[in-house]
């Protein structure tokens, strides 16, 4: 599925590259890597271990890692950094490294909130609760300031379709 592959990169970086940090535009910058997830044998009564490769070819229900990371270029601290990002559209949303200050949109980012107590409607009833399958963003709202020089990075993981 090489093509599907191509899509998820060309998406996802257009996408990320192009989200300026609230608080820090003009200083900061935003970079993305999506590597795939293998799970190697654990030993005896230990958890498999999971590596992260450079994909070359990915298959659906293949889980990736989409690790984003900025960097404060300025000459102050960069502080109310906010970063949003679309889930690529080859993708569905399996959840995040990094909890703290995490929320996800399932409305196209009008709304954010924590997976569990949002809903979605259902034309002629009571809404659902919402599913990974229903975001369609995510977003990380740091409350401490990043230093000039410094980066922060954050990742989400995702299913191929």
């Amino acid at each position: 599925m090489r093509g599907g592959l191509f899509g998820i990169m060309a998406g996802a970086a257009a996408l990320f590259l192009s989200a300026q940090p609230a608080g820090a535009q003009g200083t900061g910058t935003l970079t993305s890597k999506i590597e795939l997830e293998r799970t190697a044998a654990g030993e005896s009564g230990q958890e498999p271990a999971k590596t992260y490769v450079n994909p070359t070819v990915v298959v659906p229900g293949d889980r990736v890692r989409v690790t984003l990371t900025f960097t404060n270029g300025g000459t102050e601290p960069a502080s109310g950094v906010n970063i949003v990002n679309p889930i690529p559209d080859g993708l569905v949303f399996d959840g995040t490294a990094d909890p703290a200050a995490f929320s996800v949109s399932v409305d196209g980012a009008k709304a954010f909130g924590v997976l569990d107590t949002l809903t979605m409607p259902v034309e002629g009833g009571a809404p659902r609760p919402a599913a990974d399958t229903d975001v369609t963003h995510v977003r990380w709202l740091w409350p401490d300031a990043i230093p000039p020089g410094q980066s922060r990075s954050v990742a989400f993981f995702g299913r191929v379709k």
